[in-house]
């Protein structure tokens, strides 16, 4: 009894807006209307009839004049299959009326219940995109993702720019022009570091320093900072790589204990030469200060030679690293 009230209640608002008919003034002419788009005039609160231009508070009555139901005026109008075809108002006066009866009436939440154990399942999101495959998306739909996304978008680079403001600030500097040329230019920190100390990414670097007149350096262009930086990294991923927080002293002590330069070298995935210089860094308790045994059991302080520009490293004696 409750649902054929509501339902009445529906009907009745329907039939006043086919009684409502007229066309807002300035409301465009039938068929000049956007496909995917429901069109409403804003100052009355009515939607307006694709089809002949004028305006109704509820299109589900008046469509069958055009020989249409409204699922086909949906259909034939690119709109969603579930947009109400009412006017604001309507739809509020339709959504309180819904929601006394499924508060009154338990008959009504046990109907409801099955579909919404079917939603916290997810059994509807899994109809919902099978009907989206099947059927394809209308404009409407589309569109509204389309806004959605772009909206999302905005809303992510605000927070963005807020936690870059507030990174700025925290570093001490008046604004971000004044951080790129702190960190980047003056400091001669890496595009790296000054990105890490920023909290951005490269890319997002490279735009900031165009927008802001800073100059990249020019690649293969090393500032001392930006060695030093490069050299730490370096540390810092064979020591993750091992299990260690002091890569020196871990190289000199399984160099002590008898492994070769070539296996700490794979060990660390690092080359020989790095190791050497490691080992040489960090001399064990014991031995002279700057004396750890070299690769071909001789000093550590003769160290390896390069053959030309680039070419393969070997101990002075000339012979191989074990």
């Amino acid at each position: 009894m409750q649902l054929n009230t509501v339902g009445r209640s529906q009907r009745r608002l329907e039939g006043a807006g086919v009684d409502d008919v007229r066309r807002p003034a300035g409301a465009p002419g039938r068929g000049a209307f956007e496909l995917g788009r429901l069109a409403r005039d804003e100052e009355s609160d009515l939607v307006l009839c694709h089809v002949c231009g004028r305006g109704f508070r509820a299109l589900g009555s008046h469509v069958r004049v055009h020989g249409m139901t409204a699922a086909e005026y949906r259909e034939e109008f690119r709109l969603m299959r579930t947009r109400a075809l009412s006017a604001r108002a309507v739809s509020r006066a339709r959504s309180v009326a819904q929601r006394a009866v499924y508060e009154r009436s338990a008959r009504t939440r046990a109907d409801f219940a099955a579909g919404q154990s079917m939603a916290r399942s997810g059994a509807l999101a899994d109809r919902a995109r099978r009907s989206l495959t099947e059927h394809g998306a209308s404009t409407e739909l589309a569109t509204e993702r389309a806004v959605r996304l772009e909206a999302g978008r905005r809303t992510q680079g605000a927070a963005a720019a807020a936690r870059l403001a507030e990174r700025v600030r925290t570093l001490g500097f008046d604004g971000i022009p004044a951080a790129l040329r702190g960190l980047y230019v003056e400091d001669g920190k890496s595009l790296e570091a000054t990105a890490r100390a920023l909290g951005v990414g490269n890319e997002q670097l490279r735009r900031l320093l165009d927008r802001h007149l800073v100059e990249v350096r020019p690649v293969g262009h090393n500032s001392p900072t930006g060695r030093s930086a490069r050299v730490a990294l370096n540390d810092l991923a064979a020591a993750r790589r091992v299990g260690t927080d002091d890569i020196g002293r871990w190289l000199t002590d399984h160099r002590n204990g008898g492994a070769t330069v070539a296996e700490l070298a794979r060990l660390t995935g690092r080359s020989v030469p790095w190791v050497v210089s490691r080992i040489r860094r960090r001399p064990p308790g014991g031995a002279g200060e700057g004396h750890v045994a070299a690769p071909d059991g001789h000093s550590a302080d003769h160290g390896p030679s390069v053959d030309g520009e680039g070419g393969t490293r070997r101990p002075r004696n000339g012979s191989d690293v074990p």
